[in-house]
């Protein structure tokens, strides 16, 4: 590694949020954020900041994550991605680390996020950790409707957790559907960007509907607005995916988009 200006670096990877309190590092909690960090300046021997494309709560997982750092050395990433990987916990995976011009920057840059959610219908007995394991019935004809009436909805503030700091809760929904695959319910959702506990809330919601607990009527009313207490509970973490992010200049050719 030789002595430069600053260098910035993106990093593609991949993470298990059961074992996480969330992306972000919290004082006294076991984040990806914070093993990411400890690692990396351990390796570069340079305290480094590392940004991430967004927030994700306790336990939510990412199968397409993006993250990128400032250091005043130049490094090989290929040798670093290997290091990495010895150094962190099994449940953080870097795909790879690409150097990028200093205007990249991993949340502010990005033009949508994708999510998935999975919900299991029958018993498996294997990445229960990974999906919401729900047995009740489910009317998947209003799931359907439910889902498409997002892309006609800005404002979401009865879906952002309370108390949150954004100074609006307008988003633009891309892309929103159901699909069913191998037993299981799959919600797929995209938007140029996320309010806190966004995608839970509408899931949990979304599925009170689809049960009867609530009406159609009442789901249509909070896509008007409202507060998070107006709208259902959250559906757990555990089934949550961060899937993907897009950028006007993609740095990994596209390898960090989700297929929806």
């Amino acid at each position: 590694m030789q002595k430069s200006e600053t260098h910035r670096y993106a990093i593609r990877l991949a993470f298990h949020g059961a074992s996480f309190s969330g992306w972000q590092i919290q004082l006294e909690q076991k984040t990806v954020q914070g093993e990411l960090t400890v690692s990396l300046n351990s390796l570069l021997k340079e305290d480094v900041k590392i940004i991430g494309a967004g927030r994700t709560d306790t336990g939510v997982h990412a199968l397409n994550y993006v993250a990128h750092f400032d250091t005043q050395k130049v490094i090989e990433p290929e040798e670093i991605v290997s290091r990495l990987n010895r150094f962190l916990p099994e449940r953080i995976s870097i795909f790879e680390i690409k150097k990028v011009n200093t205007d990249f920057h991993a949340r502010f840059s990005a033009t949508s996020r994708s999510y998935s959610y999975t919900i299991r219908r029958e018993k498996y007995a294997f990445q229960n950790d990974m999906v919401w394991n729900y047995n009740r019935d489910i009317d998947y004809k209003i799931l359907d409707e439910c889902a498409l009436s997002l892309k006609s909805t800005k404002n979401f503030s009865a879906f952002e957790r309370s108390g949150s700091d954004n100074t609006n809760s307008i988003c633009e929904i891309l892309h929103a559907s159901w699909v069913k695959e191998n037993g299981s319910v799959i919600f797929q959702i995209k938007a140029n960007r996320f309010l806190r506990n966004m995608v839970r809330s509408i899931v949990g919601t979304m599925v009170e509907t689809a049960n009867g607990k609530r009406s159609v009527h009442d789901w249509n009313a909070l896509l008007l607005g409202g507060n998070r207490s107006d709208s259902g509970n959250s559906a757990p973490s555990q089934g949550l995916i961060f899937m993907g992010v897009t950028y006007p200049k993609t740095p990994f050719y596209e390898r960090e988009v989700s297929n929806y």
